[in-house]
Formats: structure tokens, C-alpha cells, sequence
């Protein structure tokens, strides 16, 4: 944390722990700091710690995850009738139609990752990048969600299904393995490609500009739309 203080970092996202871990030590700093929540808990527990906002993630994000998931649909609005500080949905989201209804839900902002992860500029290799682009909505597995550690949603592969049918004896992380291997080596077997159930709606590897030009043409299209 010191080291991003360091390097003159003006905002960061916390997750996967308490927020009052980092949260005064960085706003002491100087930055804007926002916490990733799975729940009202964890939403009431960041805005506590002094949070300037909070990411709301639904159980249909991929990555790590609360074993207990709740879908973006039921969490965003709950979290935003609960803070009074500044909401960022995520969990399905990747262009204007699904950004139109994070903000009708409350947020007032969306964060894209599995759409993200699958841009031109993504150092990931492009293996991973065309497995989403030809994965359906149910070829991802949520893993782990007895424990130990946490539960995660990932790429259904060989790896993954075995893990979804036989658990991690070894652990979880253990299950990782060779992640350097996964990410730029292009071996989904050889780890955990995380990923979310949104994978079943990308059909294409894009630059981020045409990813981000596309989904706010269609999110002002969506909107105008909506009253007639």
C-alpha cells in the first residue's frame, strides 16, 4: 500500500478483505478509495470504514466471490437504498442495454471486467480472450463455495469441471497452479481463468474505444427509448 501511495496513485479499488484494513491509511494519503462488496454486510462494513464508494458485485462476476452469491439485479438496489455514497455495479455488465439497467437499479456507474479482459489492448492471450468469445452464458462454474478460502466463478474447462465435481483437496489456490501459464501462455489447464457469466453475450475481441464507444451510443439509445 505504501508503495502505491508512492508512486503517486490518486485512486484506488480495494476487495477480498476488510475494508478497514487499508481504507484511513490510504484516505490519510490523499486517495479516493473505493471497496468491492458482495453484500449489504460488506457495503454497510466498507461505508463504515470511510469508503468514498462502493463497486457492488453481483455473483455472476467472475473472480473471487462471496460463497453466499446474490445476483447484481438483487444486490445493486439493495446497496443503494442502504449508502448514501456512490455506487458502481458490476456482474453482467458489458454495453449500453446492461449499463442502462445498472443505473436504473440506482448505481451511477458500471465496471466492465470480463468485457475488458476480452479487448484488443489486454495483455491476456488471445486464447482465453476467443474461449469467452465462444462460451455460452452457462460455461463458467462457481467453485468452492463450502471452503476453505473463497469460492470464485471461472471458465468451465477440464480443470474447473473437476474441481466443480470433486472440490480442491489440495486447497483452492493450490488449484491456481501456474496462473503465469493461464494468463500469457495461453494454457487454460494450467490454473483458474477467471471469468464471468457475461462471457455468453461477447461475440468479439474490440479495442477498448470501440467497447466503450459502442456501449454509450447504445446506453443513450436504450434510455431515450425507455418512455415510449
Amino acid at each position: 500500500m505504501q508503495f502505491v501511495i508512492d508512486q503517486g496513485v490518486r485512486f484506488v479499488t480495494t476487495s477480498a478483505g476488510d475494508p478497514m484494513t487499508y481504507t484511513a491509511m490510504l484516505k490519510t494519503a490523499g486517495l479516493t478509495v473505493f471497496h468491492v462488496v458482495p453484500n449489504l454486510a460488506g457495503a454497510l462494513r466498507a461505508v463504515e470504514a470511510g469508503v468514498d464508494g462502493l463497486i457492488v458485485e453481483g455473483g455472476e462476476g467472475g473472480g473471487f466471490k462471496n460463497p453466499k452469491d446474490v445476483s447484481t439485479m438483487v444486490l445493486v438496489p439493495q446497496v443503494v437504498a442502504a449508502v448514501d455514497v456512490p455506487v458502481v455495479a458490476a456482474g453482467g455488465v458489458m454495453d449500453g442495454r446492461s449499463m442502462a439497467a445498472a443505473f436504473a437499479l440506482g448505481a451511477e456507474g458500471v465496471l466492465m471486467g470480463t468485457r475488458i479482459l476480452t479487448a484488443a489492448e489486454c495483455p491476456v492471450h488471445d486464447n482465453w480472450k476467443q474461449a469467452i468469445v465462444r462460451a455460452d452464458a452457462t460455461d463458467t462454474v462457481f467453485l468452492n463455495r463450502a471452503g476453505p478460502g473463497p469460492a470464485l466463478r471461472a471458465l468451465r474447462t477440464e480443470r474447473t469441471t473437476r474441481i466443480e465435481r470433486e472440490g480442491a483437496p489440495g486447497g483452492i489456490f493450490a488449484e491456481f497452479a501456474d496462473t503465469q501459464a493461464v494468463y500469457f501462455g495461453g494454457d487454460l489447464e494450467a490454473g483458474v481463468a477467471l471469468t464471468g457469466q457475461v462471457a455468453g453475450r461477447i461475440d468479439s475481441v474490440k479495442p477498448v474505444a470501440a467497447i466503450f464507444d459502442e456501449t454509450m451510443r447504445e446506453y443513450a439509445e436504450v434510455v431515450a427509448r425507455m418512455p415510449r
